[in-house]
């Protein structure tokens, strides 16, 4: 899209979510008015990200959402809404009647932003208009929020199933962690209960099974996926791309296609000064998530390889209608926690070089 650009229609025709990741991964700059039969309300987005947003919901003024907190009381309200009838701005009327201070006042509005900004999502029907074009910030108090956040912070608030549903699929239909997660996954307000999703479907499940291994309840987890799928974290699995790699790989075969991947990741913690000890709490978790399997596999953390063997003997005590999924678990589990680490630890090149080469071994290039 080009500056001075302006475009409308019916919310109907596209969703908000899908409309703002576009804006986000061109960086664009303008405008975004979202209107229906009650109220108006915009988003100003500077290269990418919010940084003001307007409402004319009255329950969403600075008055109104600072009494609902606490901050100011209801005489102090009422003394400044007589002021605001003569044309005076509402915030500095609070300051000068002692009712709260200009730091507070500051931390009011960036407060108010944020719920206006977040409410957007509740909007089912209306129209949308997008000006794309720059606008002067000089008299705003500003926020800074990359959209990916604000759409995982709207969605997470909402609870309507008929837009959930046709997003989300059938109880049949597998979904897939993507393999190269965008840049942004990390800035996300996510839950350990989260990460747990985002770990156990790296290969792929069901999600009937999904719902099974989730921690949250069943509705929280199908709101995480429409989340997840919306900010391309997740997508559809590839039936028959499923159904090739099945085919392909026996246990032994499966672990040791891991083993080159763990070796890979463990080589940079290890050449960017991680010790052994910084990794020791990766199999303190693995052994509570999986105690039938991990046990004794000291050696992923001591030199990146997990003991064939000692898994392959560990999987006869496991029902072995449940074995392929039990082992698919918990070498994706061990996969998620050295990437984890390579995130918080390496610098910007290797972790960068880490992602690549499992994206690659992913889309079965170098096998």
């Amino acid at each position: 899209m080009s500056d001075g650009v302006l475009l409308s229609g019916d919310l109907s025709e596209i969703r908000l979510p899908t409309l703002l990741m576009s804006l986000y991964k061109d960086g664009e700059t303008g405008v975004l008015t979202l209107e229906d039969e009650n109220f108006k309300k915009a988003l100003y987005i500077k290269e990418g990200r919010v940084v003001y947003a307007t409402t004319t919901d009255p329950d969403e003024r600075l008055g109104e959402c600072l009494l609902r907190r606490g901050i100011i009381t209801l005489h102090q309200y009422e003394e400044s809404m007589n002021e605001v009838a003569l044309g005076r701005k509402q915030g500095r009327v609070l300051v000068d009647i002692g009712a709260i201070s200009p730091s507070d006042l500051v931390e009011g509005v960036t407060q108010q932003l944020y719920d206006v900004t977040f409410s957007m999502f509740r909007f089912r029907r209306g129209t949308y208009t997008l000006e794309l074009a720059n606008f002067s910030t000089l008299e705003m108090i500003t926020i800074a929020i990359e959209i990916p956040a604000v759409i995982f912070r709207g969605l997470s608030q909402l609870k309507t199933w008929s837009q959930m549903r046709p997003s989300v699929g059938d109880p049949e239909t597998r979904l897939r962690t993507c393999p190269l997660l965008p840049t942004f996954t990390g800035d996300l307000e996510m839950s350990q209960d989260h990460e747990h999703l985002l770990r156990i479907c790296r290969e792929g499940l069901p999600i009937a099974s999904i719902l099974e291994a989730s921690f949250l309840p069943q509705f929280e987890t199908l709101r995480a996926l429409w989340i997840f799928l919306t900010l391309g974290l997740m997508e559809r699995e590839d039936p028959r791309k499923r159904a090739k790699r099945d085919a392909a790989l026996e246990p032994e075969a499966l672990v040791d296609q891991y083993n080159d991947v763990y070796s890979f990741v463990h080589h940079h913690l290890t050449a960017s000064g991680v010790r052994e000890e910084d990794l020791l709490p990766i199999m303190q978790d693995l052994t509570r998530a999986h105690p039938g399997i991990a046990p004794g596999q000291t050696d992923l953390v001591r030199f990146g390889r997990l003991d064939v063997d000692a898994i392959l003997y560990a999987l006869r005590g496991i029902d072995e209608a449940a074995r392929p999924a039990a082992l698919q678990s918990f070498l994706e589990e061990a996969l998620y926690a050295l990437v984890l680490e390579s995130d918080r630890r390496l610098p910007e090149d290797r972790r960068t070089a880490v992602r690549t080469y499992i994206k690659s071994k992913a889309s079965g290039e170098g096998t």
